[in-house]
């Protein structure tokens, strides 16, 4: 959570002096809408990155900065090795089970890739929407309604 609140300081800073009006996408999580078990520390590290991502929003839009966020859901990719590692070792289960089962309950029918949340970050960087402020969009499969 510092890295972001560090980052979008720095850039923000940079654009308000700078004179330039633009886009900062936060990259916040669907752990973040809701605990989960086992990783608590960053379910509440996302809920602060999508709080950020409304104070910076309603603070920074009239400066012609426009501050969004996008919630992933389960993301497959090389990370997920560690995180399933985790979860074997505490739930009890065999390698890969935990990476089988959270892809399957996602009502899309998988994980997501990383390549599906470009879609949104372009629509929120390029799109003349900008009345779209201080939100967190979700890019998760169906996985939250919120």
């Amino acid at each position: 959570m510092a890295g972001t609140l560090f980052t979008l300081q720095a850039v923000a800073r940079h654009m308000i002096e700078a004179g330039i009006r633009g886009r900062i996408i936060d990259m916040a999580s669907q752990a973040g809408r809701r605990g989960e078990p086992l990783v608590a520390v960053y379910c509440a590290s996302k809920a602060a990155v999508i709080s950020l991502t409304q104070s910076a929003g309603l603070n920074l839009i009239r400066h012609g900065i426009n501050v969004n966020a996008i919630a992933s859901g389960v993301v497959d990719g090389e990370h997920w090795d560690g995180v399933d590692a985790v979860f074997a070792r505490h739930e009890g289960k065999a390698p890969g089970q935990k990476k089988a089962e959270v892809g399957a309950a996602v009502p899309y029918g998988r994980m997501g890739r990383a390549e599906e949340l470009t879609g949104m970050a372009v629509s929120l960087a390029f799109s003349e929407a900008g009345y779209i402020v201080a939100q967190t969009r979700n890019v998760d499969g169906g996985n939250w309604m919120g």
